[in-house]
């Protein structure tokens, strides 16, 4: 190995790998995360879970569709999406977006949090019966257990603050 003047020994691999792939236009599966967390955050999580960045070179973005209806539609969407990852990233990171047909992952799904329920044996007659009042129009079962529930927690907690 020869040394290269004004290098330092020893280089990390971590340094040198990268751009030595780079100038040999040896091209690796991206795990950029600040690139996937900017296109996932620029398009939604919709569109997220059918197009995928695979590679940024120079400063076109190449991404991975799932079919190419997904790759027809995101042409269209093509310039604003741009300028929704320049505006995450910061200037002019990306001008050009490529897409290509390929397999994307299904993105991990986060768990939704579950708050749990509270008890109303805690409140008062009066706070059960201003809740009810409030709460009869709400038509919807499932939204008027989670009102509910989070006017319960609210007037507990207001007891609790004082």
């Amino acid at each position: 190995m020869r040394r290269r003047k004004g290098s330092s020994f020893p280089r990390l691999i971590g340094d040198i790998l990268p751009e030595t792939l780079r100038r040999k236009s040896i091209h690796l599966p991206m795990k950029d995360r600040r690139l996937i967390e900017a296109w996932n955050r620029a398009v939604g999580p919709q569109i997220g879970a059918k197009a995928q960045p695979d590679r940024l070179r120079d400063d076109v973005l190449y991404v991975r569709v799932s079919t190419s209806v997904w790759m027809h539609e995101l042409q269209f969407m093509k310039q604003d999406i741009i300028e929704k990852l320049n505006g995450i990233l910061g200037a002019a990171a990306v001008s050009q977006i490529r897409f290509f047909i390929g397999d994307v992952e299904a993105p991990p799904e986060k768990p939704s949090p579950r708050i749990a329920p509270v008890d109303a044996s805690d409140l008062r007659a009066d706070e059960r019966d201003y809740i009810d009042r409030t709460l009869a129009g709400v038509a919807d079962p499932e939204l008027r257990k989670i009102l509910r529930d989070t006017m319960c927690r609210s007037i507990l907690q207001g007891r609790k603050s004082r």
